[in-house]
Order: structure tokens, then C-alpha cells, then sequence
């Protein structure tokens, strides 16, 4: 098994450097290529457009402050991770708003018809999807993740997480499976 760090890793850890010695167009490159995936993924966990970018940009600054402890992973691993802590401590907020039924789930997701019904139907949909993913266990949310939200290829996420490539697919179908199974028992 080859135990060095993908090629990907060292750009990444490359643009970090550059982030920690305050090399604005790092930033920007930083959040270029970031920035859109951590919107999405508030998105798709259910927050409104105002709310995900709130996030967003906490995510983004929580990155900054801790951008020197950035080590041996992809940066986009270590933002998904900021970004899932940022989204559980918005959920843990009393203060939290939910998602409002008349708005897109998500910035790649058409608005439903205008039809109320449909817009019920639609937000009542992606919350089913959401809560069948958080009953999936790790490996698989986080394979199911990436390969969905994040558009990440097969190759890419099994050379981040160092997990073969067929496993990579099996996990892909598993989980599939799982997700169907569980938003078929859903009422």
C-alpha cells in the first residue's frame, strides 16, 4: 500500500502555506474552489440560502484562524469537516431557523412549481433524504457525501481516504441501498 500523501495533498498543503502567510490571492483561490461545495452542503443539510451563507462564512473564517493546524489531509476533507462542526453547532443553537418550504433546497435544485402542494412535497422530500443519510455510519455518509454533494470522482475520494477503489463502489452501492430501503420504510 503506498503511504505517501497523493500529489493533490501537497498543492493543498502548498495553498495552505501560502493562506498562513496571508497571501490574499491564496484566500481567494481558497475560497474559489471551496466556497460554492460548503454552500451546497448547508444547503442540502436543510439550512436556508441567508443561513447557509452564514455558515459558510463562519466556515470560512474558522479556516483562517486554524488554517496553521492544516496537516495531512485534503483541504477539502478539512473543510468538510470544519463545515459538519459548524452545521452541528447550528443545529445545537437555540436561536436556529428552519428551512423555509418556499425556497430551493439547494443552489443546483430548481425552485419547485409554484404550486404550494409541490412545495410542501418538495421540503418534506429532502428531509426524508436527510434524515435516511444521518442514519447511514462512516464510512458510507461520508463516501455518499462526496461522491453527491461534493461531485468528488471515485478515484479522488479513495485516494483521500486511502480506501481502495472497489471498496469505494461497494460502499457506493451499500448506501444506495440503505438510503432506498430506509426512504421506502419513511411514511
Amino acid at each position: 500500500m503506498n503511504t505517501a500523501p497523493p500529489e493533490s495533498w501537497a498543492a493543498d498543503q502548498a495553498l495552505a502555506r501560502r493562506c498562513v502567510l496571508g497571501d490574499e490571492k491564496a484566500w481567494s483561490e481558497l475560497i474559489r474552489r471551496f466556497g460554492r461545495r460548503i454552500f451546497s452542503h448547508c444547503r442540502l443539510a436543510g439550512l436556508k440560502a441567508g443561513d447557509a451563507e452564514d455558515v459558510c462564512q463562519e466556515v470560512l473564517v474558522s479556516a483562517f484562524r486554524s488554517m496553521a493546524s492544516f496537516r495531512g489531509c485534503s483541504l477539502s476533507t478539512w473543510l468538510y469537516r470544519l463545515t459538519r462542526r459548524r452545521l452541528a453547532d447550528y443545529y445545537r443553537s437555540p436561536q436556529r431557523r428552519l428551512i423555509s418550504v418556499g425556497e430551493p433546497l439547494s443552489p443546483t435544485m430548481p425552485a419547485p412549481a409554484e404550486d404550494p402542494v409541490a412545495k410542501l412535497s418538495a421540503a418534506e422530500d429532502a428531509g426524508k433524504i436527510h434524515r435516511a443519510i444521518e442514519t447511514l455510519n462512516e464510512p458510507l455518509k461520508g463516501i455518499l457525501i462526496a461522491y453527491y454533494l461534493y461531485e468528488t470522482p471515485i478515484r479522488e475520494i479513495a485516494r483521500e481516504s486511502g480506501i481502495p477503489i472497489n471498496t469505494i463502489k461497494s460502499h457506493l452501492h451499500r448506501g444506495r441501498k440503505h438510503l432506498r430501503g430506509r426512504l421506502e420504510v419513511q411514511p
